[in-house]
């Protein structure tokens, strides 16, 4: 059996997170391996973006350890993380309001040069120049947002503004992605056009992404693997098959997000027929 310190990719491993007395993380394991889309869900408070905080370094865990392509990050400070191959989004939109698209999307380049401070490039060669362009070109290419590069992100829709973000750590050029929250704001088609997006990234450049998501229909869409956290607690793990027929995993939640969970075993039904 493959070791999850040996995941080309990232590896948790007996992950605990505390604030105080209250222990909101308890012996979490997950792997998201490069060419793979990941879930990690859980009710409201299940510790889902704690245990992206642990990730990238925003918080420091009790114990466990974190592994990014094998080596260990647990001590490393958030900026020398995506130095080593993190990109995060967050489920708070972070984008530069007074910035064009395209010079947002360029700061996802040189964020993952310069570390912490990604300011620090922006008196580069020509050359870098072309290539911080090149890439960035790219990245909103994919996204399909090439047409908005020179317009500023406060005149975007939620949904337009969701794509930059993406389009920012896309060009970053990470090995592994984090994202948190991605389709929150967004309606149902540009839900589904986001998870289009994420599956061509993972098929055209093998990325690995870990994604924390409410919206069910989309993770059982386009998730390979789902980790399942109740109450600070890993539960359930599998193929989105198995985790919509679990009914330790359907106990965990009500309402629309069970719902999704039972859309998706429907259409899995009907495809059988």
């Amino acid at each position: 059996m493959r070791q999850t310190s040996d995941v080309d990719g990232l590896s948790v491993e007996g992950l605990v997170v505390k604030y105080g007395g209250l222990v909101a993380v308890d012996g979490q394991n997950l792997t998201a391996p490069r060419g793979r889309i990941t879930g990690l869900i859980g009710p409201n408070g299940a510790g889902k973006t704690t245990t992206f905080n642990a990730c990238t370094g925003m918080v420091k865990p009790a114990a466990g350890k974190v592994r990014l392509l094998g080596e260990d990050i647990t001590g490393l400070a958030p900026h020398v993380r995506a130095l080593k191959g993190m990109g995060r989004t967050f489920q708070r939109m972070e984008l530069y309001d007074t910035l064009t698209v395209r010079e947002n999307v360029v700061l996802g380049k040189e964020a993952g040069m310069a570390g912490g401070n990604p300011f620090r490039h922006l008196r580069a060669t020509r050359s870098q120049t072309v290539q911080l362009r090149r890439v960035a070109a790219g990245a909103m290419e994919m996204c399909g947002i090439s047409g908005l590069a020179a317009r500023r992100p406060a005149n975007l829709s939620t949904g337009q503004r969701r794509l930059v973000e993406l389009a920012r750590c896309i060009a970053g050029e990470y090995p592994l992605m984090l994202l948190d929250e991605p389709s929150s704001g967004l309606d149902g088609a540009e839900t589904e056009e986001f998870g289009r997006i994420l599956k061509s990234l993972v098929a055209e450049r093998g990325v690995g992404i870990l994604i924390v998501e409410h919206d069910m229909a989309l993770v059982m869409s386009i998730c390979d693997y789902i980790h399942v956290l109740d109450f600070g607690k890993p539960i359930f793990e599998g193929s989105p098959r198995e985790v919509a027929t679990s009914k330790l995993v359907r106990a965990a939640y009500l309402g629309s997000e069970a719902d999704g969970m039972a859309k998706f075993e429907n259409d899995e039904e009907r495809a059988r027929v």
